[in-house]
């Protein structure tokens, strides 16, 4: 028997990409952009600028500097501005090139700006950096999947995802969409 996939309804939850932010250690301007990226799905640009004067301080560390970036790629990735948002990952690669929650987000960012193959050797690559949202990272190749019309390796990757985090509406929501049919071969 050949198990074939069927996607219900087609990609419908490709803007809802899922990000990881970054733990910012301490308090001050770091904090407060991490904050924004916890508390508010919804940003602004007054987010996006504590953010900013945070990275123009001169007093965040490596580390500290490094989340920063990623957290401000974050929330101008939800005010899609996808360019910018891969600007910041950019720069926090530049620091941290082995961090895969970088990875994670820029995947999450190509996707979102329509270029799933990119996006899904991004997703890849934070999982060979063995992110620390795997959850996060197959949901999200599930998206890149679909949009690559490959229904099957969707599937699979949702189901991964929901896997890791059993309780997760999101994976549950797109394998809803799935129906599995057993034919003869």
């Amino acid at each position: 028997m050949i198990k074939t996939l069927t996607c219900l309804l087609g990609a419908a939850a490709l803007s809802a990409t899922a990000s990881a932010q970054v733990l910012v250690l301490g308090s001050g301007l770091g904090k407060d952009c991490y904050d924004a990226v916890v508390t508010r799905p919804a940003p602004t640009a007054v987010d996006e600028r504590a953010c900013t004067r945070a990275i123009n301080s001169g007093t965040l560390d490596q580390r500290n500097l490094t989340a920063t970036y990623i957290n401000r790629g974050i929330i101008r990735m939800r005010m899609e501005k996808f360019d910018a948002s891969l600007e910041d990952y950019a720069e926090a690669k530049e620091l941290r090139p082995d961090l895969g929650a970088i990875y994670l987000n820029e995947g999450a960012a190509l996707i979102g700006m329509g270029d799933p193959s990119a996006g899904k050797a991004a997703l890849e690559k934070s999982l060979e950096l063995d992110t620390q949202d795997p959850q996060i990272a197959h949901f999200n190749l599930g998206l890149a999947n679909e949009m690559l019309d490959d229904a099957q390796a969707a599937y699979f990757s949702y189901r991964k995802a929901l896997e890791l985090e059993p309780d997760w509406e999101l994976p549950q929501r797109e394998l809803s969409r799935f129906s599995v049919n057993a034919a003869e071969s």
